[in-house]
């Protein structure tokens, strides 16, 4: 799917794609994408998810400027479990995207998560079927 973003906001995926269970498969559907001109792996895709989730602890191996972080409050006014908000840009295939992610401490396998609204902005459906993780481009 990474490499499959096009300008065109198409996405095609060939059964060359389907992991080695096949259509059999019950995967959840991971990428990886560049990010502050570092390789994040285990990217979750979810287009469930009202939300684009960073953790903490992610941010801090790539050595973000947690002073970027915006709290955010609950409508009382007390602090969330969320930690705050960052703006990132990220790098699918051969496109970039401002994503707007709301940052957790928990403990998770996956680093991020990509949510709706990132799935609306690249204008793409992301497939349940296919799951093969390619890297972002090295240019």
């Amino acid at each position: 799917m990474v490499s499959t973003v096009l300008a065109t906001n198409q996405v095609s995926f060939t059964d060359d794609e389907l992991p080695p269970e096949g259509r059999e498969h019950t995967l959840r559907m991971h990428i990886i994408v560049r990010c502050e001109d570092m390789i994040v792996s285990s990217v979750l895709i979810d287009n469930g998810s009202a939300l684009n989730v960073f953790l903490m602890s992610t941010i801090k191996q790539l050595n973000v400027d947690t002073s970027l972080i915006n709290p955010i409050r609950a409508f009382d006014g007390i602090l969330c479990a969320v930690q705050g908000e960052i703006e990132l840009t990220i790098e699918v295939g051969p496109r970039f995207f401002v994503v707007i992610f709301q940052v957790i401490k928990v403990d998770s396998s996956y680093n991020m998560l990509l949510g709706g609204p990132w799935l609306h902005a690249a204008g793409v459906v992301a497939s349940t079927l296919h799951r093969r993780l390619k890297y972002p481009s090295k240019d």
